[in-house]
């Protein structure tokens, strides 16, 4: 069974990080330390999924991050400070450094941000000044819609990419095209061009054999698959009661922003004839 370690120097914030990720016991053995001890308990047996890495100062970081990879082979690194915001270099440090989340997050955030980063995803703060697409996601956040996409589990994601016959990222993708997210947004979430959400997009529609958003979301949750809600009865109640007309072909989507590469490329050839 593969591990996360916590390294937090004060034992009742250390204490209340292993709670807040106490779900993943069944997954994943939680350890922690301080830094006192960071290089004198070396983690046998189990592989580090992921390293939690509490930090006090962005000074001598590039230091830090190489000595923390040197003792723990972490696949993934999460950085915690009190920081609100963070110096955009550190998106720049190795490969292992995949996320940052200030250290006052409720548990649930802390939960839902280290669940992404086990999928292979990226949680980064974003830039100053995408006000609009930070209200956004705090009130995703603050309905729980973040809380219920990343509380599937990543067995649960395998099983409904099967399902679906889609791959990881287009999941990833059609879940948050499920809560309403346009495709910009969806592209500053997954830490993607918007070229290459778009891409995806046309790739997912293909796949479900849909044209549009509503008619993705509708299709997926017939076949079975809960798209990070909660429960079945969940999803269906979206797809019956919000999604009224999601089986009709044409149904557009919510902005221009939003349209397909595929559906560009036909209004293109239409034009010119």
């Amino acid at each position: 069974m593969r591990s996360i370690q916590i390294v937090e120097p004060h034992p009742l914030l250390r204490l209340g990080i292993v709670q807040a990720l106490s779900s993943l016991r069944t997954e994943y053995v939680l350890q922690s330390t301080d830094y006192s001890s960071i290089f004198d308990v070396r983690p046998e047996g189990a592989e580090c999924a992921i390293l939690v890495l509490s930090i006090t100062t962005f000074k001598n970081l590039h230091r830090l991050i190489p000595d923390i990879c040197s003792a723990f082979s972490p696949t993934s690194i999460l950085l915690l400070s009190d920081d609100e915001t963070m110096p955009q270099w550190v998106q720049t440090l190795p490969a292992p450094v995949a996320g940052y989340l200030a250290r006052h997050a409720v548990p649930a955030i802390l939960e839902a941000s280290v669940r992404l980063v086990l999928a292979g995803g990226r949680c980064f703060p974003l830039s100053q000044h995408k006000t609009e697409s930070k209200r956004r996601l705090d009130a995703d956040v603050s309905s729980g819609a973040v809380r219920a996409v990343m509380s599937t589990k990543l067995s649960c994601v395998s099983i409904e990419c099967e399902i679906l016959g889609v791959t990881p990222r287009q999941y990833e993708v059609l879940v948050l095209l499920a809560r309403g997210y346009p495709i910009k947004l969806v592209s500053q979430h997954l830490h993607i061009s918007v070229a290459t959400t778009r891409a995806h997009t046309e790739s997912l529609y293909q796949r479900l054999n849909v044209h549009s958003r509503n008619e993705a979301v509708y299709i997926a949750v017939e076949r079975g698959a809960s798209l990070g809600w909660p429960n079945m009865t969940s999803a269906l109640e979206y797809a019956q009661h919000v999604l009224p007309n999601a089986t009709q072909t044409s149904a557009p989507f919510s902005d221009e922003a939003d349209a397909p590469v595929l559906e560009e490329k036909k209004a293109s050839a239409s034009k010119k004839v």
